[in-house]
Parts: C-alpha cells; sequence; structure tokens
C-alpha cells in the first residue's frame, strides 16, 4: 500500500529532516510542527482493540514502542551523517571537540544502548546456554559476531583515507572509528557472558556491577590519573628507540578517543543490559506488564538525569564525549531513556492497548544494516 508509505513518511521520517535541520525557525517551527503532528495522529485511523487482540504475544516478546524507538535512532543518525556537511545542519547539532553536549554526541553511545536493550531480551536463556558452552563454541561465536564489524572498519578506514575526506582526530584518533569500538565491545560481551555463565551465580545483578566498578576505576584514572589531559592535550606520536615499542606507542597515542572509550562504551552497554532486564523485560504477569514497565522507565531516566546533574553540577565533572566518561555515559542513557518512556507512554495510552509500530520502521528495523549504508 504506497499510500499508508507515503503516509508513514510524511509524517514520521520528514518531521526529523525538518527538525535536524535549519529548515524550520529555532522555537516556532518545532512546536508548530508538533502540534500538528499531535493532531494528526488523531486524524488518521487505526484498529487499536482489533490489534491488540491479535498480537498480545507480540507486544510482550518484540514490543512496538521499541521497534519506534530502535528506527527513529537509525532515521535520525543517518540524516544527521548526511547532513552535517552541509550548511542546513547547525552547527549546534554537531560533535563536541572537547566537553559539553552535542546532538552528534548521541549517536554511537544510543547505537551501544540499544544494542543491550535488545539483547537483554534473551539474556536469561542465554545465560543458561553460556554455562555449557565450550571455550572453543564461545570463540566461534565471538568470531561471528566481530568479523563483520572488523571489515566494516577496515573499509571505512581505507576509504576514509583514500578519498581524503575531512575528518576530526578528536572524534576517535587518526585510524579508528565507531566499527571497531562496536567490535571489541561485542568481542568483549561475548567473553564476559561465557565468564559469567561459567563462574558466577546467576541470580545477582553483575551486568551492573561490573559496569559500575569499569566506569568508577575509569572516571579515577580520568579524573586524577591526568587520563582526561592526555585525551584532550596528549601527542599523537611517541618518541624513543625502542622501534617496536614505539610503534606500539604511536599506534595508542594516536588512537587514544577510541581504544580507551571502549571502557566506556563497554560499562554504558552492561548497563543498559542491565537496566533493560529492570525496566523493559521484568519477568511479571504480561497483564500488568504495561503499567509496570512505564513506572520503571519512569523511575529510571529519573535517576539517570540526577546522577548526571549531581556529577556535572555538584562535583564539576565535565560531560565528555571525547573521553567517554561517567557523565557522558548517564547522559546518553537519561536521553535515550526518557525518549524511550514517553513512546511507551504515547503507544500504549493507559494501558489498556498497544499501537502497533508503522510499517516503516518495522522494515529499518528488519534491514538497518542496509539502510544505514545506504
Amino acid at each position: 500500500n504506497w499510500t499508508e508509505i507515503a503516509t508513514e513518511f510524511v509524517t514520521l521520517v520528514l518531521p526529523n529532516l525538518l527538525l535536524q535541520t535549519s529548515l524550520l525557525p529555532c522555537i516556532t517551527g518545532p512546536s508548530v510542527l508538533h502540534v500538528f503532528m499531535a493532531v494528526l495522529s488523531y486524524i488518521l485511523p487505526h484498529d487499536k482493540q482489533s490489534f491488540h487482540q491479535k498480537n498480545a504475544t507480540n507486544i510482550i516478546n518484540r514490543p512496538p514502542f521499541l521497534t519506534v524507538h530502535r528506527a527513529t535512532i537509525y532515521i535520525q543518525t543517518a540524516i544527521a551523517i548526511l547532513a552535517v556537511d552541509f550548511p542546513i545542519f547547525p552547527r549546534r547539532y554537531c560533535k563536541t571537540e572537547v566537553g559539553g553536549y552535542g546532538w552528534m554526541d548521541l549517536g554511537a553511545a544510543s547505537f551501544i544502548i540499544i544494542a543491550g536493550w535488545s539483547s537483554s531480551s534473551n539474556s536469561s536463556s542465554a545465560a543458561s546456554n553460556n554455562s555449557n558452552m565450550s571455550t572453543m563454541t564461545s570463540m566461534k561465536k565471538a568470531v561471528v559476531k566481530c568479523t563483520p564489524l572488523l571489515i566494516l572498519g577496515v573499509i571505512r578506514l581505507i576509504t576514509i583515507k583514500g578519498v581524503e575526506y575531512q575528518e576530526h582526530v578528536s572524534e576517535y584518533g587518526v585510524h579508528w572509528n565507531f566499527f571497531f569500538t562496536l567490535c571489541c565491545v561485542e568481542g568483549s560481551m561475548v567473553a564476559w557472558k561465557y565468564v559469567k555463565g561459567r563462574y558466577f551465580s546467576l541470580m545477582l545483578p553483575w551486568d551492573g556491577m561490573i559496569a559500575c566498578l569499569l566506569m568508577m576505576a575509569y572516571q579515577l584514572y580520568l579524573s586524577i590519573g591526568g587520563g582526561q589531559d592526555f585525551i584532550e592535550n596528549g601527542p599523537r606520536q611517541c618518541s624513543g628507540d625502542d622501534s617496536t615499542w614505539l610503534s606500539l606507542c604511536s599506534v595508542f597515542v594516536a588512537n587514544r578517543e577510541g581504544i580507551l572509550g571502549i571502557v566506556g562504551y563497554l560499562s554504558l552497554r552492561l548497563l543498559s543490559e542491565s537496566m533493560a532486564r529492570y525496566c523493559i523485560w521484568p519477568k511479571v504477569d504480561p497483564n500488568t506488564i504495561t503499567n509496570l514497565r512505564q513506572r520503571r522507565l519512569l523511575i529510571a531516566s529519573i535517576a539517570f538525569w540526577a546522577a548526571h546533574f549531581f556529577l556535572t553540577s555538584t562535583l564539576g565533572v565535565l560531560n565528555s564525549r571525547r573521553s567517554t566518561n561517567i557523565p557522558f555515559i548517564l547522559w546518553s542513557l537519561a536521553q535515550n531513556t526518557s525518549v524511550l518512556c514517553l513512546i511507551h507512554f504515547a503507544m500504549t495510552g493507559a494501558g489498556e492497548y498497544a499501537l502497533p509500530s508503522p510499517r516503516i520502521f518495522n522494515s529499518i528495523n528488519r534491514f538497518g544494516l542496509p539502510v544505514f549504508f545506504v
């Protein structure tokens, strides 16, 4: 039905394009657009009750609000990447060089978060399988997960250097990119889940506990150990007589943002999975899961915002995407959880039904990687 697809594009994709560019006035434009979209949502017909009756199982196992959030991240990231090189893209939305807040700073973190939210949906069965998994099987699983990401990272590195595309070394470094970070995070998650399934009690929230320990140790290095100053002002080359050590050292300092950022993004991934098991995938009666999700998402949003503002306002820790520090991790989680909470409320209403996810969003979720590259 091309009419339905065109309607969804105009009402769902086009507003994202308008809001992320300077096509609308700063304040009045988005406000008018939001009012128009709210009115339009009541005008367009949708059979809420029949959807609830026919798809009750999918609402629990594959909730539409999560599909909408994930597809929105894909769309907004694609628009930002394509528009950032043109004057129509506001400079205030670009990635920050040192510290502060930028719209594009949320892109990589949001992909890590939605990966954690989706992965935690079957974490219980996966954990029991990991306890019986051999070391060789676990290594094969890591290779299967990491190899495509590693290949994509190499392809991006070659193409960026080959066409001499403008790049900011303060983003990930001289040679590093997000695919290498994602490769390291996914490989580390496979190894951690193997160790956790074999040697740790599954009754305790080990993901959240390990995430907190990693974040605190990393933040101590940044704040007390001189890590933040090294990331922002350190040299891009090493000096010395040992050629082997010199090469390894130079690779590290040239790509310090990306390599050290693995610790922050791994903490973010672990914390996302732990939070999702509590807020998105609680083991409760399906008849009460909607209201419980709404309450817990709201509580999590408030908690993340409170922790972020305490660190930045009270303790004076600068929010830094470049170092992927604790304030940045909490800010990314607060932003995504708040948006997910609003989407959940909009799609579930008073908890009597759940609206279906739009067809165009379902397609983006199903073919996320091709959509992102095309």
